[in-house]
């Protein structure tokens, strides 16, 4: 394929509508996630005035964080699976795949399980909602190569933006044990915090994927590529 016709391929990231919309669901959790922490940093008496329903909904948001983390290997398996597809498997073939990688998945399954164990009002969700993700497998096989190596650099990014959270999470919670004084996870802000990051750079790369500079040059956010965005051999 000629440079020109690769530009005009890789030109259908370009949708300016796509490209805002794209981003909206990840950009809309940040700022849920970044509202959430601000009662750790108010007086009692100007805490007493913050919406009481996010308040009380900082649980749930806690558990939407925990979804995300046990699913996002999962998830990159999935990709990594569905952008090397030639072709669009049959229905049954696509359950299989998910039940095997579910199988797989040790974070996935202790979501799972715990899910289970809070009723079948967050287990149906659940299972909706890996059933949504693995609709990569369905769809990505028609997609082109640049919409593919797109696709790759998002989940890479997103594990590599989890895995640092994860690690700067950790040492803050490894400092609270050394210093009781100033434990930052009494109030559980810090793990909402993390989250609302995690959301604020998923939503920035949604864009940045779907702008000329990645059509021209795909590249991963961070410089670390756990998927290989160009690494598209045939299963």
């Amino acid at each position: 394929m000629s440079d020109e016709a690769t530009i005009a391929l890789r030109a259908q990231l370009l949708q300016r509508g796509g490209r805002v919309a794209a981003q909206l669901p990840d950009a809309l959790m940040a700022v849920i996630l970044a509202i959430a922490v601000i009662p750790d940093f108010l007086t009692p008496e100007q805490a007493a005035s913050f919406p009481p329903q996010l308040i009380g909904a900082r649980d749930e948001l806690t558990f939407l964080l925990f979804v995300e983390a046990g699913f996002l290997l999962m998830q990159g398996t999935l990709i990594d699976i569905a952008t090397r597809l030639r072709k669009r498997p049959p229905v049954w073939v696509i359950a299989l795949i998910m039940v095997g990688v579910v199988l797989l998945s040790r974070e996935a399954l202790q979501t799972f399980q715990l899910a289970w164990q809070l009723g079948m009002f967050v287990f149906i969700p659940l299972v909706v909602s890996v059933g949504q993700r693995g609709m990569a497998l369905w769809t990505m096989p028609e997609r082109s190569r640049i919409e593919k190596m797109a696709a790759r650099a998002l989940i890479g990014n997103r594990i590599t933006t989890g895995i640092g959270l994860l690690g700067l999470l950790t040492v803050t919670m490894i400092a609270g044990v050394a210093f009781p004084s100033v434990n930052l996870f009494d109030s559980g802000w810090p793990a909402l915090a993390a989250g609302a990051l995690y959301f604020a750079i998923a939503s920035f790369d949604d864009w940045r994927v779907r702008g000329r500079h990645f059509a021209e040059r795909p590249r991963v956010l961070f410089g670390f590529d756990p998927l290989g965005i160009d690494y598209l051999a045939p299963l």
